[in-house]
């Protein structure tokens, strides 16, 4: 098969979230398998930044990557606002008739309609992922709000499967008047290969100047208000074991001036680092080098950042807000409420009890083995894409 990716960043633009990860993930493992694969995305490093100016393209892991030139609003709020792909329109024009599949990864986007309506044009089947951005929540409620009413449904039309990463997104694809027969459950996987990609053991402790001997507790995501990194640190404030290091690794999405705020508050600029953007083979390594992984999200569908500290063997506080914490909670992870004395008192108890923590550790294996495989995915996938190509031709 001939399959168009379409994702709005991709690496080395990692600070776009979890979708470049998954979309990098499937496009390899469907390289590997003989497909052909090509990536629409923007040029953007980040909401401020360029890879470099222009479009331009790059083979990346046998996939061929379009990166197109992006304009959009700085001063935007939120996490990016609307953009423009001057040289989008030319590219769909002579490419799109030559792929046997699109699969457009994220939701409630302006670049998305041109490529969906390219696709309509030349009969493309079109399968939609959305990756958790269905909802409206924390940022841009209005503007969200105002797209779903002008454009949501143009972009959902006639699309033939919607990949919802579990029940709950399935459950938000129908309130959007997606038919059921078109909706797919199918969650993320990764590659235990990436492990042998990580920096070595150590590297990431000595980069920050954390002993090893001293608890380290990692969060690695964007720092806003959906992922929870203020609760976090008030949480870190009430911790009895006062030995422990908190790192917050992330790129700044509208709430690092408020996260700083709380670590003078607390007085605990001495025990609190924030690296910012951690990328390539450092991720792994930070998961690798913590002893306890954190995600005290507000809200979540599928984070990858679940997997990947599965991948390193790391046990997990997390707060019963993350959607898929059913499948790590009692095996890898502790779940809480989003409460910061809750989440302090579980982040105590399973740093001490070293039985349970050995437990989870040992479980981290099985989880990525028996749920989140990336062979199982690409399995699915490729049913998706026949399925759809076949009841188009039909």
């Amino acid at each position: 098969m001939n399959i168009l990716q379409v994702t709005l960043g991709f690496y080395p633009a990692e600070g776009w979230g979890g979708p470049v990860k998954v979309v990098h993930q499937n496009g390899r493992e469907l390289v590997r398998r003989g497909h052909r694969v090509t990536v629409y995305c923007s040029n953007l490093l980040n909401k401020h930044q360029k890879i470099q100016p222009g479009t331009f393209e790059r083979e990346v892991d046998g996939m061929r990557v379009v990166y197109l030139d992006t304009w959009n609003f700085k001063r935007w709020p939120g996490t990016l606002g609307p953009i423009w792909q001057p040289d989008l329109p030319a590219y769909l024009r002579r490419e799109m008739g030559r792929f046997d599949v699109v699969h457009i990864n994220g939701y409630r986007s302006p670049t998305i309609l041109p490529i969906v309506n390219a696709a309509r044009r030349a009969g493309v089947p079109i399968v939609t992922q959305p990756h958790g951005a269905m909802p409206v929540i924390v940022n841009s409620q209005t503007v969200k709000r105002l797209y779903d009413r002008l454009f949501g449904r143009a972009e959902l039309q006639g699309i033939s499967a919607l990949i919802a990463l579990q029940e709950s997104e399935r459950e938000q694809a129908l309130a959007h008047h997606v038919p059921p027969e078109r909706i797919v459950i199918l969650p993320n996987g990764i590659d235990p290969a990436e492990m042998e990609r990580a920096a070595p053991p150590g590297s990431f402790r000595r980069r920050l100047g954390v002993p090893a001997e001293t608890p380290l507790i990692l969060f690695l995501g964007r720092i806003n208000k959906k992922k929870g990194p203020d609760m976090l640190v008030e949480a870190f404030a009430q911790m009895q074991n006062r030995a422990a290091h908190l790192v917050i690794a992330g790129p700044d999405d509208g709430q690092l001036a408020e996260v700083q705020a709380l670590i003078r508050q607390y007085g605990l600029q001495a025990r609190v680092s924030l690296p910012g953007l951690v990328t390539g083979s450092d991720v792994l390594a930070a998961f690798r080098d913590a002893d306890l992984f954190t995600l005290p999200c507000r809200a979540d569908t599928f984070p990858v950042v679940i997997m990947e500290s599965c991948l390193a063997g790391t046990p997990m506080v997390i707060t019963d807000r993350c959607e898929i914490a059913h499948l790590v909670q009692g095996r890898a992870a502790e779940v809480v409420p989003f409460d910061p004395t809750r989440f302090a008192q579980a982040m105590d108890e399973l740093l001490a009890d070293r039985e349970k923590y050995a437990a989870y550790r040992a479980n981290c294996a099985r989880l990525i083995e028996e749920t989140f495989s990336i062979r199982a995915v690409a399995d699915r996938l490729e049913e998706i894409y026949q399925r759809a190509i076949q009841e188009k031709r039909k």
